[in-house]
């Protein structure tokens, strides 16, 4: 599978997640396979940062979007949950790409720092996946080129938020975000069709469209 392939499939488990969560919230199905979209976004960070020209242009449009995001996020989500206020996804991808800017930088002490002020940073602002979030991209690009030690590492990612942070049902569902490791394991190193802002432009617009689909 080539990467544009993998990110179909990103995009269609996270309309999937979306669905169950603002229109079917009683399939919980739906819930349980939208848990591969998240891993497969934060390896296409790290594929993102392993292959990019300027990484800091890269952070820049995936704060950028980040920014614009965050109104439509918070107006669909408050919809169901007037209580909620928590920052979207994209603010953990970029967490995880400042991270993976840091332990760039070939310092193990800047990289080891500036990954863990991004965990603590993502958790306190509560992005969506949090600390966790940022973690699942920190290894996807530290064993980005050996599979099975990614295999492992994600294993200890998952199972570690669900030991320490997430004990519940919630927690449990999480677990199914391996699954995507399956697809990962498909990519046969070819971009596919450029479609490098594709997501960017999806992602804010989804919400937009839940938002006056809900409203009416």
């Amino acid at each position: 599978m080539n990467a544009f392939q993998i990110k179909l499939i990103a995009i269609i488990t996270m309309i999937i997640d979306h669905m169950g969560l603002f229109f079917f919230p009683q399939l919980f199905w739906l819930r349980i396979i939208g848990r591969l979209s998240f891993p497969l976004f934060a390896w296409f960070i790290a594929n993102g940062a392993y292959h990019t020209h300027n990484i800091k242009i890269y952070l820049f449009r995936l704060f950028l979007v980040s920014l614009l995001s965050q109104i439509p996020y918070l107006l669909a989500n408050k919809l169901i949950d007037p209580t909620y206020n928590e920052l979207n996804v994209l603010c953990t991808l970029f967490f995880g790409l400042v991270a993976i800017y840091c332990i760039q930088k070939e310092s193990v002490t800047i990289g080891t720092i500036g990954t863990i002020l991004c965990i603590i940073a993502a958790q306190l602002l509560q992005t969506d996946y949090g600390g966790f979030g940022v973690a699942l991209v920190v290894v996807c690009y530290l064993f980005f080129n050996n599979f099975w030690k990614l295999v492992i590492a994600q294993f200890f990612v998952f199972f570690a938020q669900f030991l320490f942070f997430q004990r519940d049902v919630g927690g449990m569902v999480e677990l199914f975000g391996l699954v995507s490791l399956i697809f990962i394991s498909c990519y046969n190193n070819q971009p596919g069709p450029r479609t490098k802002y594709l997501f960017y432009l999806f992602y804010p617009l989804q919400y937009v469209v839940y938002y006056f689909l809900l409203l009416f």
